[in-house]
């Protein structure tokens, strides 16, 4: 049985997140799915390219926030190979404190963006709580890139990113913590497609 994360029952967040009725996810392919109007976090080497492939399947302004040090590896040659820099808005902090206002007031803003929270450490349960809540309002999609230990948290989803040897850029997915137990992992290739849709191709590779 391939695993399904878990979606939103609110039809108000449904129709923020997708504009269509019914569909409060975003669906990669072969059953991986991340909710709208949630907050998940992304662990490993691999974390910054879920973040921008989850975001070009977004098809959304991006607001990547983070410490100077942090961005200043993002390369807009780079991204462009999947999505368009014009499109992401980078917010920088100074301090662990600043990095989780600035990403509450986004997370809650209209427009529904694609939100990343590059954060060294990790989320504690009361900042996961009010981060998600904001999220809930916009639906939003929110990804925390965890560069510390992950604590116990209240993201709806906790997904292990690493790249893996192939003849194309290729990276295995796992998601290791579901709020509804849902876990799973997918082989990721880049197809190098310039439409969001031909983005990736996804394996399911295990399911636990």
């Amino acid at each position: 049985m391939r695993p399904v994360l878990p979606t939103s029952a609110d039809p108000t967040a449904q129709i923020l997140a997708t504009g269509l009725t019914g569909r409060s996810y975003l669906d990669l392919g072969d059953d991986a799915r991340l909710a709208h109007g949630r907050v998940h976090e992304v662990t490993g080497h691999g974390a910054d390219v879920f973040a921008v492939l989850a975001a070009a399947h977004w098809q959304r302004d991006t607001v990547w926030i983070g410490l100077k040090r942090d961005q200043e590896t993002l390369c807009p040659m780079g991204l462009q190979a999947y999505i368009d820099p014009a499109r992401v808005l980078l917010v920088q902090g100074v301090s662990h404190g600043e990095l989780i206002w600035a990403a509450e007031q986004v997370l809650r803003a209209e427009g529904a963006f694609c939100v990343v929270l590059d954060l060294p450490g990790g989320l504690n349960l009361n900042t996961s709580r009010r981060l998600q809540l904001c999220a809930e309002q916009s639906g939003a999609l929110g990804l925390v890139l965890v560069r510390g230990k992950p604590e116990t948290s209240a993201s709806q989803t906790r997904w292990h990113c690493t790249p893996v040897a192939d003849d194309e850029p290729a990276w295995l997915w796992q998601c290791i913590k579901g709020r509804q137990g849902e876990k799973g992992a997918w082989k990721v290739h880049f197809r190098g497609g310039q439409n969001a849709k031909d983005t990736l191709h996804l394996a399911a590779t295990a399911a636990a």
